[in-house]
C-alpha cells in the first residue's frame, strides 16, 4: 500500500469515527417569553433548523444563507396567510436569547424552549 493510499484510508477512518456535527445555536424551539414555551401552542413557537423556520401556519425555506461571527443571514422563501414572498432574516445570539430580525422590522428577542 502506498503512503498516499494509507493516508487517504486513515483520513476516511477518522472522518467516519468523528461525532456528528453539533446543532447550531439557532436550532430549536423559541418563544417571545419563557411562559409561552410551556403552552406548546404551535402558533406561539418559532421552530428553527438548518433548512427552515416555522411558526403557526407560516413557514420559510432557507434558499441561501451565510454566517458572519454570531449572526446567520438568511434569504428565505416564506408563505403564510395566502401569500408567498422572499424575506431577509437575521438570527443572532445574545447570550442564551435569539434575536430575530425579520425584513425591516426591529429585531425581536426570543427565549429558548427546553
Amino acid at each position: 500500500m502506498t503512503a498516499v493510499r494509507a493516508a487517504a484510508l486513515a483520513a476516511c477512518v477518522c472522518a467516519a469515527a468523528a461525532p456528528a456535527r453539533a446543532a447550531e445555536p439557532f436550532d430549536g424551539r423559541w418563544a417571545a417569553d419563557a411562559r409561552a414555551c410551556a403552552t406548546e401552542s404551535a402558533a406561539s413557537l418559532l421552530r428553527v433548523n438548518a433548512l427552515s423556520l416555522q411558526w403557526g401556519d407560516a413557514a420559510c425555506v432557507v434558499r441561501t444563507s451565510y454566517r458572519v461571527r454570531d449572526a446567520w443571514h438568511i434569504d428565505a422563501r416564506c408563505w403564510g396567510e395566502g401569500t408567498i414572498s422572499s424575506v431577509p432574516i437575521t438570527l443572532r445570539m445574545r447570550g442564551e436569547h435569539l434575536l430575530l430580525g425579520w425584513g425591516r422590522a426591529p429585531a425581536e428577542e426570543l427565549w429558548r424552549c427546553r
